[in-house]
């Protein structure tokens, strides 16, 4: 977002908006607008049989539209490995420069003269500009469509100057072209994915092609091949991409593209644009041609649903370094050239050696590993906590979240990349210190996806959307859901101590041993200890349940680090808490500027008399602890915080 000189994003509830009387729009924008509106109630009016997807789809597809593709659609696209057909982007722009140089090539064929001075192929490339710039144009000219609006025309260009190319110079020369108007362009996803699949297909059908030409083969079938050739290739190509960027990758994608590119991109897309095109001349034929690509369509969504459906279709893992990306690509390249170049098989000996030795060093760091790792993750307005045990078992207590996740998903946005930055694939307990939309909503999308076992929770079932949506996750994925009490045993997991202090024994609901009226006084109270390093975790309890913590745990409540109750509330972090604890450091999760004033400074205050060393997530960022049992090493993302910012 920086990148397009947006450094902040707000939300605003539906009601709340106004529209704004007079804007300053050109001329030129407002007849787009009106054509995209004209458009989109023409595909409605034709589509009114067809699924709301259906037209949603087709608007993408002609012009650019996709505010009617939600997430779970857009989920089942990339599930089946087809979600570069939602975005305008070098596939299309392609695909309509390809109907349109071929058709201006047989007009052109009609006239001798051009034929006789070689100017048809000239004079089709010059034409086909045209109707490429006409389609990038109409569908918003994006970041993606301009990228491939300078690739396209690149390739028309070295045909209408008439000079032999090459495809990979060419490339070299749009890829500079690109990075020269705009160089941040470099860090785009769709800016690595276009060309990485680009160079991925022209270099291997120049190194495959010779070798795999069989006599005699019938041209049907040659072209099924070579179009499953370029699939591979091509997915061969941003797989390391695909899995830096979303962790997910498709194993029938090969497939699907065989199957879906033809329906949605050779059939749907220019009927489409053609449908577009007669609107302005005559209005029936056009509904009739947007009717034909929403058939079309619809057959691609019970396709896409078919594909995505399998129970292999995709997986996630874990984020792919540079070097082991670096690896991939040397690795396909000397794979390519073992034939013919002497250093290949080098190259391959020393890339497969390094990815072994890449595959030991992770190995080490995520499962043998004799320390304790501890990780407060910035969540913002929230609190989450990764704790590594040693032997590689995985807690992750809270999941930090906002109110909706349909707004901003911090478990898929934040806690998950995270991991998967770590090499972390499972998360063998979670912990849910209470039902609170800040500590409960992060841990829904991992539970989906991160092959938990358990979940611990306070034994509060709050009636939430989010709660329902963990519970449910839970359900489909077959975690257990275990109350905890302070009745409950701790259990040694890798010779770590774990205990569950609060709540006393009981369930929210009945007789308590407090009398509060919050429910953040029922969190789950957690304490880890390696061997003279402790950690205490507390959730979001306040003072009452402070109080009712010391008089029942007493010594024992003695800590190392201190994870300070409520984000830092005034009503929390009560005197006599911190003289139980006495803890060396204090953590405070709160997010920066938050509306609440956390932490207060009163509280900073208390822990600052106490001689305790303070860090707080809204000005360190993520902080990882790690001991030995005997000595704690604190680090923390922003190392010039300075405390007195609080």
């Amino acid at each position: 977002m920086a990148f397009q000189g947006i450094h902040a994003s707000a939300w605003v509830r539906a009601e709340r908006i106004k529209r704004e009387e007079r804007r300053t729009v050109s001329p030129v924008q407002r007849r787009l607008d009106a054509i995209r509106d004209r458009l989109g109630r023409l595909i409605d009016t034709a589509g009114e049989r067809s699924a709301a997807a259906a037209r949603a789809v087709l608007k993408a597809l002609v012009y650019g539209d996709r505010s009617g593709i939600d997430n779970d659609l857009r989920e089942r696209f990339n599930r089946a490995g087809v979600g570069h057909l939602l975005a305008i982007s070098g596939l299309h722009v392609g695909i309509v420069a390809s109907v349109a140089f071929a058709g201006f090539r047989w007009l052109f064929a009609l006239f001798p003269a051009l034929l006789w001075r070689g100017w048809g192929r000239r004079w089709a490339a010059a034409a086909t500009l045209l109707p490429v710039l006409a389609y990038g144009v109409l569908a918003g000219m994006s970041a993606s469509t301009q990228r491939a609006e300078i690739m396209v025309g690149a390739f028309l260009g070295t045909l209408i100057i008439g000079r032999g190319h090459d495809i990979l110079n060419t490339l070299a020369v749009a890829a500079l072209i690109i990075l020269l108007i705009f160089p941040p362009a470099l860090f785009s996803i769709s800016f690595q994915l276009s060309f990485a699949a680009v160079v991925a297909i022209a270099y291997g059908l120049r190194k495959i092609a010779p070798m795999a030409e069989p006599a005699g083969r019938r041209r049907p079938l040659k072209r099924v091949a070579a179009f499953i050739l370029v699939s591979a290739l091509a997915i061969a190509g941003t797989t390391p991409v695909v899995l830096a960027h979303f962790n997910q990758t498709s194993l029938v994608g090969i497939a699907a593209n065989l199957v879906l590119i033809p329906l949605a991109g050779f059939l749907a897309v220019p009927l489409g644009l053609f449908s577009a095109l007669l609107a302005w001349v005559f209005e029936p034929a056009a509904q009739v041609g947007f009717r034909l690509a929403l058939e079309t369509i619809e057959i691609s969504l019970a396709g896409v649903d078919v594909f995505a459906g399998l129970p292999f279709a995709a997986f996630k893992t874990v984020t792919p370094s540079f070097l082991e990306i670096t690896l991939y690509y040397l690795t396909g390249w000397a794979v390519l050239n073992l034939r013919n170049l002497r250093p290949a098989p080098w190259v391959l000996a020393a890339s497969l050696l390094m990815a072994t030795a890449d595959g030991l060093y992770w190995a080490t760091v995520r499962f043998w590993h004799s320390d304790l790792r501890v990780t407060a993750i910035d969540v913002g307005q929230g609190g989450a906590t990764l704790l590594e045990l040693p032997g590689g078992q995985v807690f992750l207590v809270d999941g930090g979240g906002f109110s909706d996740n349909r707004l901003f998903d911090m478990g898929q946005r934040v806690v998950a990349p995270f991991l998967w930055r770590k090499k972390i694939a499972t998360v063998d307990i979670l912990v849910l210190s209470h039902p609170d939309a800040d500590h409960l909503n992060g841990l829904i999308y991992v539970a989906r996806h991160f092959n938990a076992r358990e979940l611990w929770t306070n034994g509060d079932a709050h009636a939430t959307f989010g709660y329902q949506a963990l519970m449910a996750a839970c359900r489909e994925n077959g975690i257990q859901v275990r109350q905890m009490t302070a009745d409950a045993c701790g259990t040694v997991v890798g010779g770590v101590h774990l205990a569950v202090l609060h709540p006393p024994a009981g369930v929210p609901g009945e007789p308590r041993a407090i009398d509060r009226a919050d429910r953040n006084d029922d969190s789950l109270v957690l304490k880890a200890t390696f061997g003279t390093v402790s950690f205490l975790l507390t959730g979001d309890i306040t003072m009452p349940a402070e109080q009712v913590l010391v008089t029942q745990v007493g010594e024992h409540l003695a800590s190392t680090v201190l994870f300070a109750p409520h984000h830092g509330s005034r009503t929390s972090s009560s005197p006599v808490l911190i003289d139980a604890v006495r803890p060396d450091w204090v953590l405070v999760s709160a997010g920066a500027g938050n509306r609440f004033g956390f932490p207060h400074p009163e509280v900073i205050d208390r822990y600052r008399r106490s001689g305790c060393r303070i860090v707080c997530t809204c000005t360190h960022g993520a902080a990882l602890m790690r001991t030995d049992g005997r000595t704690l090493e604190v680090d923390t993302v922003v190392t010039a915080g300075d405390q007195r910012r609080f």
